[in-house]
């Protein structure tokens, strides 16, 4: 798509160079992502997904393979991605294996998994996932989905109030009003769920419920902790688009690239950064900064030469 935009305008450029460009441009980053990781680990709170991506695997003649982007982020901080082929245990706890504190994750059996594992990684959950559940049967008219949702709002309310304020704050006024909130929902759930097909849409959002109550509730033990995985889900969306345009990547050996790639827009997009701007400059410095130099171009630190220079 890229070199059909571009030969509209003339420029004839072959797709080999312009797959040497990227992985150059890759190259030059991936030091920022590493840095980024690093820092990232200091907090002790990490927000996880992963999303599917089609690959042109050569091994698998006649149609694109599947692999998978994984997303790490700090609330507010930077994104981390990283591409593999695997959508099973082995990429979160490589990645992970020198991170001690708490992950937030859907009910994905690995993210538990993991946790049995390591004795110093502890899961929240994600109340958004519980919440679209209720709405997906609150849609078919079951109308006892609809107290759920309001008690559900109430949460969410709270959580509204209190954006912004020190941890210590948050973690007060959650204290003095979720509890009884959860209490209620949880009870409520407790008597349906007998009544309720396991396989019907209430009865799917009751169990999940319930099966998840604890680490939905989990965010209730420190400020610092979001009610929902919302803030990385948001950064998986540029890439949803992405996948629309781009429609694959090229080879797995090329995954690598698009994660760095990926991992400093989405951080920079996080601060409000321009990535042109970013890039720009970033690029033209990097060649000449020394090792120990680099945490200045990280987006968290970053501000233009020309700024350094007015």
């Amino acid at each position: 798509m890229e070199q059909q935009f571009l030969e509209r305008h003339g420029v004839i450029i072959p797709r080999q160079q312009m797959v040497q460009w990227v992985e150059h441009i890759a190259t030059w980053l991936r030091p920022l992502c590493d840095r980024m990781w690093q820092a990232m680990q200091t907090v002790g709170y990490m927000q996880v997904d992963e999303t599917p991506v089609k690959v042109l695997d050569p091994e698998v003649r006649g149609k694109a393979a599947r692999g998978y982007l994984w997303f790490y982020a700090v609330p507010g901080g930077d994104v981390v991605l990283e591409f593999d082929p695997s959508r099973g245990l082995e990429p979160p706890r490589r990645r992970l294996k020198d991170f001690s504190g708490t992950i937030q994750t859907d009910a994905y059996e690995v993210y538990d998994a993991l946790r049995r594992q390591r004795p110093g990684l502890e899961r929240i959950g994600c109340l958004a996932h519980a919440r679209r559940y209720m709405y997906k049967a609150l849609r078919e008219n079951l109308t006892q989905a609809v107290w759920f949702i309001v008690q559900i709002r109430s949460l969410y309310r709270i959580e509204d109030e209190i954006r912004g304020r020190p941890p210590d704050e948050r973690h007060t006024q959650r204290q003095q009003h979720a509890p009884q909130i959860w209490n209620a929902l949880k009870t409520r759930a407790e008597e349906l769920n007998p009544a309720l097909l396991p396989k019907s849409t209430l009865g799917k959002a009751v169990n999940y419920f319930l099966n998840q109550y604890e680490a939905l509730t989990g965010y209730l033990r420190d400020g610092r902790l979001e009610i929902d995985n919302n803030l990385v889900e948001n950064a998986i969306r540029p890439t949803a688009v992405g996948r629309r345009r781009w429609l694959f990547i090229g080879h797995p050996d090329a995954g690598w690239r698009s994660a760095v790639i990926y991992s400093i827009l989405l951080s920079c997009r996080r601060r409000g950064i321009n990535p042109q701007d970013y890039l720009t400059d970033v690029l033209r410095r990097l060649p000449t900064q020394k090792i120990n130099q680099i945490d200045s171009l990280l987006p968290a630190n970053w501000k233009s030469a020309s700024a350094n220079t007015s």
